[in-house]
């Protein structure tokens, strides 16, 4: 059973906003460029990892995708959980293609493509501390810690894994033989660690203290909002600065009409500069819009509130998944 599915990720949401915004020749766009492929190339990956698992039976295996958690200070996020009576399965995913090569004594992961080498973290490493949160996470809300594995999923089918001692190969896997991998635990692991009441308790626990990350993606880059270009995007010809008329945006180069084109503005505006906003903000991103207008259409846009009158802040809704409406894969 899928208790959460796997959304388009906020971040590359952020990335595709960002390469859209961005002021032309800008010298920071080649390396935002490159990010956000890999990015993309990761989620391609987990979304494989969802299909390989689309296999295991629908009873007996609670899967939550993308699932992002709070350790008391420390946020930690986990590509794939298998929740079943038994125990609980991590699962991360990676992306990477050329030869892999896992070394346990330096604990690194050298990738070597088109003749160069280059480390990386070990994955192996990463998806342990995973455990180690969830474990601590467990007992901060009141739940018993069943037998927690994980397991590291190279998605590539044309990636070549070596390994420098034999006994990680019980944690790293290829995509295609996954599903056997995962089915193995149920050979091996009888005794229940829960009951199906527990399971069903932990499942609710779990989606409830889902929260998605919404990383300051112009901080990352020491980029500030004058890096971007300004205005409501024409959907046509993909100038920016449609003038509004009275019920609708007209773009000056093209003369396309639209009446929601400030729709994309403003989740623009969530993504790449602040998760509130007011008159005055929205008028810095769209200039030459009167207050009234800003007003008329925040307003319309049924967003959270706090305040009246000046002093009124608008809120990017909590739910940002439902919110940006993910629909690319």
């Amino acid at each position: 059973m899928i208790e959460k599915e796997r959304t388009y990720p906020i971040r590359l949401l952020m990335y595709e906003a960002l390469m859209e915004r961005i002021i032309p020749n800008h010298p920071k766009t080649h390396l935002i460029e490159q990010d956000y492929r890999a990015w993309r190339a990761g989620y391609k990956g987990e979304l494989q990892t969802d299909y390989r698992l689309s296999f295991l039976p629908e009873k007996g295996y609670h899967i939550f995708r993308d699932l992002r958690l709070q350790d008391e200070k420390w946020h930690f996020q986990i590509d794939t959980l298998i929740l079943t009576l038994r125990y609980i399965l991590l699962i991360e995913t990676k992306a990477y293609s050329g030869t892999l090569f896992f070394d346990k004594h330096s604990e690194q992961m050298i990738q070597t493509k088109d003749g160069q080498e280059k480390s990386y973290d070990n994955p192996i490493n990463q998806v342990r501390m995973q455990v180690w949160h969830l474990k601590r996470w467990l007992k901060n809300h009141k739940f018993s810690v069943p037998p927690i594995y994980h397991l590291v999923a190279i998605s590539n089918s044309s990636t070549i894994i070596k390994v420098s001692d034999s006994t990680l190969n019980n944690l790293i896997v290829k995509g295609d033989v996954l599903l056997s991998r995962v089915l193995q635990f149920d050979e091996t692991i009888t005794n229940p660690s829960f009951t199906e009441k527990e399971v069903r308790k932990l499942s609710r626990s779990l989606l409830k203290n889902h929260s998605p990350h919404h990383p300051d993606i112009l901080k990352q880059y020491s980029l500030t909002p004058d890096d971007l270009q300004k205005g409501v995007q024409c959907p046509s010809c993909l100038t920016y600065g449609m003038n509004r008329e009275k019920w609708f945006w007209r773009c000056p180069v093209c003369k396309h009409k639209s009446k929601t084109a400030h729709h994309k503005t403003v989740k623009e505006f969530f993504l790449l500069i602040s998760p509130t906003i007011k008159n005055q903000m929205c008028r810095e991103f769209c200039p030459g819009v009167s207050s009234k207008t800003i007003t008329n259409i925040l307003f319309s846009l049924s967003l959270p509130f706090t305040g009246t009158n000046k002093g009124r802040i608008y809120h990017m809704p909590p739910d940002i998944e439902t919110f940006f409406n993910p629909v690319k894969k």
